[in-house]
């Protein structure tokens, strides 16, 4: 009798470990993905979409971002209810007309592809490794007005497949656990962090080569998606080097875009930044003072500010 009650436990426990994993399994997530996505756009009287390929959170496109966009594609198609566009002719604009429409998408790329091939919405969106799972975040884009007009996420299991559709070897580390072999993936500790205005700027590095100065960044905007850029009256970015010499950036970006162009900041989302001085003093050993002015646009209100990281080291 202990016996069989042993046995029905273990099967009991079996079946729900199965019923949980079943759900979790890439082709459900993508469905259920697709599903949330599908009503929004419904909703809002959307017909025609272009699927652009998810990103991860450094920009980089992988093949998993590449295989999420072509699953939306299908599955949005076999609803009978939208136009989809196909993703070579898309790619094909895309490269044609220079547009800005992976990871961040701007206002204005958005409304020139809406004009082009006659799309109404845009999908675009990011893919967050946690580790034992991938967050996946969908942002809706109206190319009437270049704004976000909905999101959608969900959470897909790191399996086999979705690990070899992210370009990671997966190695049993003797104890039956599977760890990550993906050094080029992780990220460096950046050595210096400010927050100011709702968003997270954190310095990564800032290095001298030849006469040339350049500062990495990443900035994360902690509040909801808004439109976001350097402040070009105020000069965008300066420094002063630890020989008292002081530099204007001569150029300056964010994520693939010039940063003196208004962008959506997506929420939550770490955006790459960088800022080069020139003419720098190949003696000079670190930078004194980093001053960025940036400017963040909230409903009738056009709000400056700056931030300052002080005492970084130039790496060479």
């Amino acid at each position: 009798m202990k016996r069989l009650f042993l046995t029905c436990v273990c099967f009991l426990l079996l079946s729900i470990s199965t019923s949980v994993y079943s759900q979790n399994t890439l082709e459900q997530r993508v469905d259920d993905l697709s599903r949330q996505i599908a009503s929004k756009v419904s909703a809002k009287q959307k017909t025609t979409i272009a699927v652009v390929e998810f990103a991860d959170l450094e920009g980089h496109v992988t093949n998993f971002g590449r295989f999420l966009a072509e699953e939306l594609i299908t599955r949005f198609y076999e609803t009978d209810k939208f136009k989809v566009i196909e993703r070579q002719l898309l790619n094909k604009v895309i490269n044609e007309q220079k547009l800005s429409l992976t990871g961040m998408v701007d206002p204005t790329s958005a409304k020139k592809l809406g004009r082009l091939l006659g799309v109404d919405a845009i999908v675009s969106g990011s893919v967050s490794d946690l580790g034992k799972s991938l967050r996946v975040n969908a942002r809706l884009i109206s190319t009437e007005t270049g704004e976000v007009f909905a999101v959608a996420s969900t959470e897909v299991v790191k399996d086999e497949a979705v690990i070899k559709l992210m370009g990671e070897q997966s190695t049993d580390d003797g104890r039956g656990s599977r760890t990550k072999d993906n050094s080029s993936s992780q990220t460096k500790k950046p050595i210096q962090t400010v927050k100011a205005s709702l968003y997270t700027f954190e310095l990564q590095q800032c290095r001298l080569s030849g006469n040339t100065v350049v500062c990495d960044l990443t900035v994360t905007n902690n509040d909801r998606d808004r439109m976001f850029s350097y402040d070009n009256i105020m000069g965008g970015a300066g420094m002063v080097d630890n020989l008292g010499s002081t530099y204007q950036a001569t150029s300056i970006q964010i994520a693939n875009r010039n940063g003196f162009d208004d962008a959506v900041i997506p929420s939550n989302v770490p955006i790459k930044s960088r800022v080069t001085f020139d003419n720098v003093s190949s003696q000079a050993t670190r930078i004194v003072s980093l001053r960025m002015q940036f400017n963040r646009y909230d409903p009738g209100i056009n709000n400056h500010f700056r931030i300052e990281f002080r005492d970084v080291p130039l790496s060479k």
